[in-house]
């Protein structure tokens, strides 16, 4: 039972700051990510990307090559200059899809690792 407010993500997040290159339907997009887990990402963009959006990922992660696949835009909350009430930034989740499972296993990994330092 998922209990109101409870956390509902089905893998575990951390935040390791990255740079990230997304490709969306009208341009590239680079970022950095607010958090990072073997099923997706959360990066804050300059456009706002329309949620089942499928982008092209680059995640430079400290690897000799940067993990490349797809993802879908899943949620996206705008936020919003409060003086003068226009988005500034769009905070977005992506899920991965189509990635190669030793590069999940590469972020499930680091996750991992970044998790238990934290508990120390």
């Amino acid at each position: 039972m998922v209990w109101e407010g409870q956390e509902k993500r089905r893998f575990s997040r951390a935040v390791f700051p990255c740079r990230v290159v997304v490709g969306s339907p009208i341009r590239l997009l680079v970022s950095h990510t607010e958090n990072i887990g073997e099923g997706g990402v959360r990066v804050f963009l300059e456009e706002k990307l329309e949620p089942l959006t499928v982008v092209g990922l680059e995640l430079y992660l400290e690897k000799e090559r940067p993990i490349r696949c797809k993802g879908k835009v899943v949620w996206v909350q705008d936020k919003v200059n409060p003086i003068k009430k226009q988005p500034l930034l769009f905070d977005t989740g992506i899920e991965f899809i189509g990635i190669d499972n030793s590069d999940r296993q590469y972020i499930k990994n680091l996750v991992d690792t970044i998790l238990a330092q934290e508990k120390k």
